[in-house]
Protein backbone atom coordinates (compact mmCIF):
# COMPACT_ATOMS: atom_id res chain seq x y z
CA UNK A 1 0.00 0.00 0.00
CA UNK A 2 1.14 3.31 -1.26
CA UNK A 3 0.88 5.95 1.16
CA UNK A 4 0.75 9.56 -0.20
CA UNK A 5 0.71 12.47 1.61
CA UNK A 6 -1.62 15.43 0.11
CA UNK A 7 -0.90 18.62 1.29
CA UNK A 8 -3.88 20.93 -0.36
CA UNK A 9 -6.51 23.94 0.03
CA UNK A 10 -9.23 21.51 0.58
CA UNK A 11 -10.86 24.08 3.34
CA UNK A 12 -13.05 21.12 5.52
CA UNK A 13 -13.61 23.46 8.24
CA UNK A 14 -15.20 26.37 5.72
CA UNK A 15 -17.29 27.00 2.95
CA UNK A 16 -15.00 27.54 -0.09
CA UNK A 17 -15.87 27.26 -3.43
CA UNK A 18 -13.43 28.94 -5.57
CA UNK A 19 -11.38 27.43 -8.38
CA UNK A 20 -8.63 26.46 -6.36
CA UNK A 21 -10.74 24.45 -3.59
CA UNK A 22 -13.14 22.77 -6.02
CA UNK A 23 -9.64 20.86 -7.90
CA UNK A 24 -8.36 20.54 -4.36
CA UNK A 25 -11.29 18.32 -3.29
CA UNK A 26 -11.66 17.21 -6.48
CA UNK A 27 -8.11 15.33 -6.72
CA UNK A 28 -8.03 14.24 -2.89
CA UNK A 29 -11.57 11.87 -3.92
CA UNK A 30 -9.58 10.94 -7.16
CA UNK A 31 -6.52 9.81 -5.16
CA UNK A 32 -8.51 8.56 -2.09
CA UNK A 33 -10.50 5.90 -4.91
CA UNK A 34 -7.29 4.47 -6.28
CA UNK A 35 -6.56 1.24 -5.32
CA UNK A 36 -3.47 0.59 -2.89
CA UNK A 37 -2.86 4.36 -2.10
CA UNK A 38 -3.11 5.30 1.60
CA UNK A 39 -4.09 9.28 1.62
CA UNK A 40 -2.70 11.27 4.14
CA UNK A 41 -4.32 14.77 3.88
CA UNK A 42 -3.35 18.04 4.97
CA UNK A 43 -5.46 20.92 4.81
CA UNK A 44 -3.81 24.26 3.71
CA UNK A 45 -7.04 26.63 3.70
CA UNK A 46 -6.01 29.64 5.79
CA UNK A 47 -2.34 28.88 6.61
CA UNK A 48 -1.70 32.13 7.83
CA UNK A 49 -3.63 31.14 11.26
CA UNK A 50 -2.29 27.82 11.70
CA UNK A 51 0.86 27.91 10.62
CA UNK A 52 2.47 26.10 13.55
CA UNK A 53 -0.24 22.83 13.34
CA UNK A 54 0.33 22.87 9.83
CA UNK A 55 4.23 22.61 9.89
CA UNK A 56 3.88 19.96 12.65
CA UNK A 57 1.16 17.92 10.31
CA UNK A 58 3.68 18.14 7.60
CA UNK A 59 6.88 17.12 9.27
CA UNK A 60 4.90 14.41 10.99
CA UNK A 61 3.25 12.59 8.04
CA UNK A 62 6.40 13.41 6.03
CA UNK A 63 8.32 10.94 7.83
CA UNK A 64 4.99 8.43 7.76
CA UNK A 65 4.46 8.94 3.47
CA UNK A 66 6.22 7.63 0.48
CA UNK A 67 5.32 10.23 -1.81
CA UNK A 68 3.60 13.82 -1.84
CA UNK A 69 1.45 15.49 -4.05
CA UNK A 70 0.53 19.54 -3.74
CA UNK A 71 -2.13 21.13 -4.97
CA UNK A 72 -2.56 25.04 -3.64
CA UNK A 73 -1.57 28.32 -4.59
CA UNK A 74 1.36 29.53 -5.42
CA UNK A 75 2.80 31.27 -2.28
CA UNK A 76 2.17 28.29 -0.35
CA UNK A 77 3.24 25.59 -2.51
CA UNK A 78 6.67 27.88 -2.56
CA UNK A 79 6.92 27.41 1.15
CA UNK A 80 6.00 24.05 1.13
CA UNK A 81 8.44 23.09 -1.53
CA UNK A 82 11.52 25.00 -0.02
CA UNK A 83 11.00 22.86 2.83
CA UNK A 84 11.34 19.76 0.79
CA UNK A 85 14.48 21.25 -0.66
CA UNK A 86 16.27 22.30 2.08
CA UNK A 87 15.82 19.22 4.28
CA UNK A 88 16.55 17.08 0.66
CA UNK A 89 14.33 14.64 0.12
CA UNK A 90 14.17 11.69 -2.19
CA UNK A 91 10.31 11.10 -1.82
CA UNK A 92 8.73 11.61 -4.75
CA UNK A 93 6.74 15.31 -5.37
CA UNK A 94 3.92 15.73 -7.16
CA UNK A 95 3.12 19.64 -8.09
CA UNK A 96 -0.43 20.45 -9.07
CA UNK A 97 -0.19 23.98 -9.95
CA UNK A 98 -3.32 26.43 -9.50
CA UNK A 99 -3.58 29.05 -11.87
CA UNK A 100 -1.53 31.04 -14.18
CA UNK A 101 1.35 32.73 -12.40
CA UNK A 102 4.12 30.16 -11.28
CA UNK A 103 6.10 31.95 -14.00
CA UNK A 104 5.25 35.61 -13.30
CA UNK A 105 5.53 35.02 -9.21
CA UNK A 106 8.98 33.34 -10.03
CA UNK A 107 10.83 36.43 -12.42
CA UNK A 108 8.78 38.66 -9.81
CA UNK A 109 9.74 37.29 -6.22
CA UNK A 110 13.18 35.87 -7.37
CA UNK A 111 12.03 32.47 -5.98
CA UNK A 112 14.81 30.11 -7.08
CA UNK A 113 14.01 27.78 -9.69
CA UNK A 114 15.59 24.81 -8.04
CA UNK A 115 12.79 24.60 -6.16
CA UNK A 116 10.99 23.78 -9.03
CA UNK A 117 13.10 21.88 -10.87
CA UNK A 118 14.70 19.32 -8.74
CA UNK A 119 11.32 17.70 -7.93
CA UNK A 120 9.37 14.50 -9.82
CA UNK A 121 6.46 16.02 -12.09
CA UNK A 122 5.05 19.61 -12.59
CA UNK A 123 1.40 19.62 -13.93
CA UNK A 124 0.36 22.60 -15.49
CA UNK A 125 -3.05 24.13 -16.92
CA UNK A 126 -1.44 25.71 -19.90
CA UNK A 127 0.72 24.97 -22.90
CA UNK A 128 1.82 28.75 -22.79
CA UNK A 129 2.59 28.35 -19.11
CA UNK A 130 4.84 25.53 -19.66
CA UNK A 131 7.04 26.77 -22.21
CA UNK A 132 7.17 29.98 -20.14
CA UNK A 133 8.59 27.69 -17.55
CA UNK A 134 11.08 25.96 -19.58
CA UNK A 135 12.32 28.89 -20.57
CA UNK A 136 14.19 29.46 -17.15
CA UNK A 137 14.67 25.87 -17.12
CA UNK A 138 12.06 24.28 -15.24
CA UNK A 139 11.61 21.29 -17.63
CA UNK A 140 10.08 18.65 -15.09
CA UNK A 141 6.61 19.75 -16.24
CA UNK A 142 3.45 17.87 -18.29
CA UNK A 143 0.25 19.82 -19.17
CA UNK A 144 -2.87 18.54 -17.60
CA UNK A 145 -5.84 19.78 -18.40
CA UNK A 146 -8.13 21.28 -14.97
CA UNK A 147 -11.04 18.63 -14.37
CA UNK A 148 -14.46 17.94 -13.22
CA UNK A 149 -16.25 15.33 -12.08
CA UNK A 150 -19.75 14.67 -13.96
CA UNK A 151 -22.50 12.46 -12.62
CA UNK A 152 -25.32 12.21 -14.82
CA UNK A 153 -27.65 15.13 -14.71
CA UNK A 154 -31.13 16.09 -16.42
CA UNK A 155 -30.51 18.81 -19.39
CA UNK A 156 -32.93 21.72 -18.59
CA UNK A 157 -32.15 23.53 -22.08
CA UNK A 158 -35.52 24.83 -23.42
CA UNK A 159 -35.07 27.57 -26.23
CA UNK A 160 -37.32 30.88 -25.76
CA UNK A 161 -37.21 33.98 -27.75
CA UNK A 162 -34.98 35.79 -24.58
CA UNK A 163 -31.55 35.16 -25.06
CA UNK A 164 -30.51 34.02 -21.29
CA UNK A 165 -26.98 34.67 -20.12
CA UNK A 166 -25.51 33.28 -17.10
CA UNK A 167 -22.51 33.97 -14.68
CA UNK A 168 -20.85 31.07 -12.51
CA UNK A 169 -18.19 31.74 -10.36
CA UNK A 170 -16.58 34.08 -7.54
CA UNK A 171 -19.05 37.34 -7.97
CA UNK A 172 -16.05 39.57 -7.26
CA UNK A 173 -15.25 42.87 -9.72
CA UNK A 174 -12.26 41.50 -11.44
CA UNK A 175 -13.96 39.03 -12.71
CA UNK A 176 -15.81 41.64 -15.10
CA UNK A 177 -19.00 41.15 -13.10
CA UNK A 178 -19.91 44.73 -13.62
CA UNK A 179 -19.13 44.71 -17.29
CA UNK A 180 -21.19 41.70 -18.15
CA UNK A 181 -24.50 43.50 -16.27
CA UNK A 182 -23.72 46.96 -18.29
CA UNK A 183 -23.51 44.69 -21.19
CA UNK A 184 -27.18 43.11 -20.52
CA UNK A 185 -28.42 46.81 -20.43
CA UNK A 186 -27.42 47.87 -23.25
CA UNK A 187 -28.06 44.89 -25.66
CA UNK A 188 -31.62 45.37 -23.76
CA UNK A 189 -31.68 48.89 -24.86
CA UNK A 190 -30.61 48.03 -28.19
CA UNK A 191 -33.78 45.76 -28.85
CA UNK A 192 -32.08 42.47 -28.05
CA UNK A 193 -34.24 40.99 -25.19
CA UNK A 194 -32.07 39.46 -22.76
CA UNK A 195 -31.26 38.45 -18.92
CA UNK A 196 -28.40 37.72 -16.63
CA UNK A 197 -28.39 35.07 -13.70
CA UNK A 198 -25.60 35.24 -11.78
CA UNK A 199 -24.68 32.75 -9.44
CA UNK A 200 -21.59 32.49 -7.12
CA UNK A 201 -20.02 32.96 -4.20
CA UNK A 202 -20.37 37.00 -3.11
CA UNK A 203 -19.12 39.24 -0.07
CA UNK A 204 -21.74 41.07 1.59
CA UNK A 205 -20.16 44.56 1.27
CA UNK A 206 -19.24 43.87 -2.43
CA UNK A 207 -22.90 42.23 -3.22
CA UNK A 208 -24.37 45.59 -1.49
CA UNK A 209 -22.46 47.55 -3.73
CA UNK A 210 -23.46 46.16 -6.81
CA UNK A 211 -27.23 45.19 -5.64
CA UNK A 212 -28.35 48.63 -7.43
CA UNK A 213 -27.54 47.16 -10.90
CA UNK A 214 -29.97 44.67 -10.39
CA UNK A 215 -33.38 44.57 -12.05
CA UNK A 216 -36.08 42.16 -13.40
CA UNK A 217 -33.41 41.14 -16.39
CA UNK A 218 -30.35 40.86 -14.13
CA UNK A 219 -30.76 38.67 -10.78
CA UNK A 220 -28.57 37.37 -8.30
CA UNK A 221 -28.88 33.94 -7.34
CA UNK A 222 -26.81 33.41 -4.58
CA UNK A 223 -23.86 30.43 -4.39
CA UNK A 224 -24.06 26.72 -6.10
CA UNK A 225 -22.87 24.29 -4.22
CA UNK A 226 -21.25 21.77 -6.40
CA UNK A 227 -21.84 17.77 -6.46
CA UNK A 228 -21.28 16.68 -9.71
CA UNK A 229 -25.22 17.16 -11.29
CA UNK A 230 -26.82 20.30 -9.78
CA UNK A 231 -24.60 22.64 -11.11
CA UNK A 232 -24.81 21.47 -14.66
CA UNK A 233 -29.00 21.04 -14.24
CA UNK A 234 -29.36 24.72 -13.33
CA UNK A 235 -26.57 25.73 -15.77
CA UNK A 236 -28.05 23.84 -18.53
CA UNK A 237 -30.68 26.17 -18.72
CA UNK A 238 -29.37 29.09 -20.24
CA UNK A 239 -28.08 29.82 -23.58
CA UNK A 240 -24.50 31.88 -22.99
CA UNK A 241 -21.71 31.99 -20.20
CA UNK A 242 -19.86 35.23 -19.80
CA UNK A 243 -16.97 35.87 -18.37
CA UNK A 244 -15.43 39.08 -18.94
CA UNK A 245 -12.61 38.08 -16.33
CA UNK A 246 -9.76 40.98 -15.65
CA UNK A 247 -8.31 38.34 -13.15
CA UNK A 248 -4.51 38.21 -13.59
CA UNK A 249 -4.23 34.61 -12.14
CA UNK A 250 -6.64 32.80 -14.58
CA UNK A 251 -5.46 30.25 -16.56
CA UNK A 252 -7.93 27.50 -17.14
CA UNK A 253 -11.15 28.63 -14.59
CA UNK A 254 -13.53 25.55 -13.67
CA UNK A 255 -16.09 27.61 -14.41
CA UNK A 256 -15.50 27.53 -17.80
CA UNK A 257 -15.05 23.90 -17.70
CA UNK A 258 -18.35 23.51 -16.27
CA UNK A 259 -20.02 26.27 -18.75
CA UNK A 260 -18.53 23.99 -21.56
CA UNK A 261 -20.59 20.46 -19.54
CA UNK A 262 -23.85 22.19 -19.10
CA UNK A 263 -23.84 22.93 -23.53
CA UNK A 264 -22.94 26.69 -22.91
CA UNK A 265 -22.05 29.53 -25.90
CA UNK A 266 -19.19 31.37 -24.54
CA UNK A 267 -18.65 35.54 -24.22
CA UNK A 268 -15.05 35.56 -22.96
CA UNK A 269 -12.08 38.23 -22.40
CA UNK A 270 -8.55 37.34 -24.37
CA UNK A 271 -7.09 36.69 -20.70
CA UNK A 272 -3.46 35.07 -21.63
CA UNK A 273 -4.67 31.66 -22.05
CA UNK A 274 -7.87 31.99 -23.39
CA UNK A 275 -7.00 31.25 -26.74
CA UNK A 276 -6.02 27.91 -25.59
CA UNK A 277 -9.51 26.83 -24.46
CA UNK A 278 -11.96 28.58 -26.19
CA UNK A 279 -12.17 27.54 -30.25
CA UNK A 280 -12.97 31.48 -31.33
CA UNK A 281 -16.30 31.15 -33.58
CA UNK A 282 -16.81 28.19 -32.95
CA UNK A 283 -18.13 27.55 -29.34
CA UNK A 284 -17.15 30.77 -28.28
CA UNK A 285 -16.53 34.94 -28.76
CA UNK A 286 -13.29 35.78 -27.54
CA UNK A 287 -13.27 39.61 -27.19
CA UNK A 288 -9.67 42.08 -27.24
CA UNK A 289 -9.10 42.08 -23.52
CA UNK A 290 -10.72 45.22 -21.52
CA UNK A 291 -12.14 45.88 -24.60
CA UNK A 292 -15.90 46.46 -23.77
CA UNK A 293 -16.79 48.12 -26.74
CA UNK A 294 -15.21 44.94 -28.27
CA UNK A 295 -17.38 42.45 -26.08
CA UNK A 296 -20.91 44.52 -27.30
CA UNK A 297 -20.35 44.35 -31.19
CA UNK A 298 -19.08 40.86 -30.77
CA UNK A 299 -21.94 39.43 -28.95
CA UNK A 300 -24.34 41.43 -30.57
CA UNK A 301 -22.98 39.70 -33.77
CA UNK A 302 -23.52 35.91 -32.25
CA UNK A 303 -26.67 37.03 -31.62
CA UNK A 304 -28.21 38.63 -34.29
CA UNK A 305 -26.67 35.42 -36.59
CA UNK A 306 -28.16 32.94 -34.87
CA UNK A 307 -24.95 31.56 -34.17
CA UNK A 308 -25.82 30.46 -30.31
CA UNK A 309 -27.40 26.66 -31.08
CA UNK A 310 -24.01 25.83 -33.23
CA UNK A 311 -21.73 27.07 -30.28
CA UNK A 312 -23.53 25.33 -27.48
CA UNK A 313 -23.14 22.11 -29.41
CA UNK A 314 -19.48 22.57 -29.60
CA UNK A 315 -19.03 23.35 -25.82
CA UNK A 316 -20.72 20.14 -25.31
CA UNK A 317 -18.27 18.49 -27.57
CA UNK A 318 -15.05 20.31 -26.17
CA UNK A 319 -16.16 19.03 -22.59
CA UNK A 320 -14.93 15.53 -22.73
CA UNK A 321 -11.49 16.18 -22.90
CA UNK A 322 -11.58 17.85 -18.98
CA UNK A 323 -13.42 14.82 -17.47
CA UNK A 324 -11.60 13.67 -14.58
CA UNK A 325 -11.22 9.94 -15.66
CA UNK A 326 -9.68 11.00 -19.11
CA UNK A 327 -7.38 13.72 -17.54
CA UNK A 328 -5.77 11.76 -14.60
CA UNK A 329 -6.43 8.12 -16.25
CA UNK A 330 -2.70 8.02 -16.23
CA UNK A 331 -1.51 9.54 -13.02
CA UNK A 332 -3.25 6.99 -11.18
CA UNK A 333 -0.59 4.18 -12.72
CA UNK A 334 2.50 7.13 -11.73
CA UNK A 335 1.54 7.29 -8.33
CA UNK A 336 1.15 3.62 -7.71
CA UNK A 337 4.07 1.91 -10.11
CA UNK A 338 6.93 4.78 -9.77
Amino acid sequence: MKKILYIATTADSRNRLDGETIKSKLLKKYLEEIKDVKVISVDTDDWKKHILKLVFLIIINFLRCDKIVISSADKGSHIVLKFFEKIRTRKDIYYFVIGGSLYRNIIENNWKTSTYSNIKQIYVESNILKNDLKSININNIETFNNFRRVEKFKNNYKKTDIVKFVYYGRVIKEKGIEEAIKLIKRLNEGNINCTLNIYGQCETEYLHKISNMFSNKIKYHGEIKPNNSREYEILSQYDIFIFPTEYQGECLPGALIDAYISGLAVIASGWKYAQEYICNNENGIIFEYKNYEDMYIKTKSLIENNKIAEFKKKSLLLSKQYLMEEVLKDFANKIISE
